[in-house]
């Protein structure tokens, strides 16, 4: 008989993460949004759990391998049914005897080389795997939620930007304007600070349309209908989580990712089916028995009945053995998926661990870039205010200055990203359903 492998593992085998500093956290059960420590994501995302659609349909899925499941422990009991009958029979003389009779009848397959029990082990796998789904559809729907709602504070933080450089723009503007009317300037410089605020004016739009694109992929992940109303608000901000996770090694990744752990139990469920083709070539017994009251019977009008069944396939021309093998190279196959997306599954806590690296380092430089610019608009401003300079070096600076501070804001958004991938890619905790 076929032994089913109940813990499969991946054919290659990782021992760390080369990615890793350093991470001092300790592992918990905690929900890992909760590590941004932002209410209003907490929020959203309990909503979104709760009346997404694609978690809806992960958990009737989940309900229907149930029902699979139940229905193959069933088969390996004696199935029982009231039967009844009536009949008819004219003697010889012409006459006519009606009887009839009704019982209990019973047939059960005894399980000799667990082709039942392996159909059993199959659904119940399947079943565990549908769980598994589920997991991993509320997993991918807070992550995306998650972004959905830091791209949104994005859009807004621009929004507010673009506004104070408006401001700034308009200030230029008024200068340049007074020391044309003053004679001190040519027209050109106010032509071209004109354009400089007409060209951050113009960006406003585009902002306003992505932050609405955002409300809405907020509104459907939370399994509402797009209302225009906004769930972010100005005071709502980025949150810099500089501590990383828990991290611990690859062989993790086989208990805390919900993905591979679906496909672990596809593989089980897989092996459990190479056990139910090579019982299926084998003799199957059936035993089949009644407990019957006839009216035609005296004085106790009671009958019962036991009969065994042996059926041994003979000739199927390869039929069963080509199943089995069938079943083998379904299993190879499963197990090959199985090692590719657990080495996929490594790629990407490695990668979102050195992005995330490398992003703060580019941040940090920005940073140190974007205080010369703002050293440089000021010095250039109070040089052309003074008669010392034309008006083109406050113009280049201006220009650069404003780009930078938005620039700042996109890539402070792409921090977060990396860091929601690293949750993600480490199978983030998440409530019971």
């Amino acid at each position: 008989m076929h032994t089913v492998n109940v813990s499969p593992e991946p054919t290659v085998t990782a021992e760390e993460y080369s990615s890793v500093d350093s991470s001092e956290a300790q592992p918990t059960n905690e929900s890992w949004w909760l590590s941004f420590d932002d209410a209003k994501l907490n929020r959203l995302i309990q909503t979104g759990l709760e009346n997404n659609y694609d978690v809806l349909q992960a958990v009737a899925r989940l309900a229907q391998a149930s029902s699979l499941s139940l229905q193959a422990r069933a088969d390996r009991l004696p199935q029982i049914e009231l039967a009844a009958d009536s009949e008819q029979i004219r003697r010889e003389d012409g006459e006519r005897e009606n009887f009839s009779r009704i019982g209990p009848a019973f047939s059960w397959e005894v399980d000799v080389f667990n082709r039942l029990e392996s159909i059993a082990v199959a659904r119940q796998s399947e079943q565990s795997a549908r769980r598994d789904d589920v997991d991993a559809v509320r997993l991918r729907l807070s992550a995306e939620i998650a972004e959905a709602y830091f791209d949104a504070v994005s859009w807004r933080n621009q929004l507010a930007l673009l506004e104070k450089q408006i401001v700034i723009d308009k200030d230029l503007l008024e200068l340049t304007q007074l020391r044309f009317e003053s004679g001190l300037t040519a027209s050109v410089d106010m032509l071209q600070q004109s354009s400089q605020l007409a060209n951050t004016e113009s960006l406003v739009p585009a902002v306003e349309a992505e932050l609405r694109v955002s409300e809405n992929r907020l509104d459907v992940l939370m399994g509402h209908t797009p209302d225009g109303t906004d769930q972010v608000t100005d005071e709502d901000v980025f949150i810099d989580r500089k501590k990383l996770p828990f991290i611990g090694v690859p062989a993790d990744l086989l208990l805390r990712r919900p993905d591979l752990r679906a496909l672990r139990n596809e593989l089980v469920a897989a092996d459990a089916e190479i056990g139910r083709a090579i019982a299926e070539r084998l003799p199957q017994v059936t035993l089949d028995g009644s407990f019957f009251y006839e009216d035609r019977l005296l004085p106790s009008g009671m009958v019962a009945s036991l009969i065994g069944t042996f059926i041994q396939p003979l000739i199927d021309w390869g039929a069963r053995k080509a199943e089995v093998e069938r079943n083998r190279a379904l299993y190879v196959e499963g197990l090959a998926r199985f090692t590719q997306r657990y080495l996929e599954a490594i790629e990407d806590v490695e990668n979102a661990l050195y992005q995330e690296r490398k992003q703060r380092e580019f941040l940090t430089r920005l940073e140190i870039r974007l205080r010369f610019l703002e050293r440089t608009v000021e010095e250039t401003t109070q040089r052309y205010t003074n008669g010392l300079t034309d008006y083109l070096p406050v113009l280049d600076a201006v220009k650069e200055l404003e780009r930078l501070e938005r620039v700042i804001v996109q890539q402070e958004r792409a921090l977060l990203g990396f860091r929601i991938q690293l949750h993600r890619a480490l199978g983030g905790a998440l409530p019971p359903i």
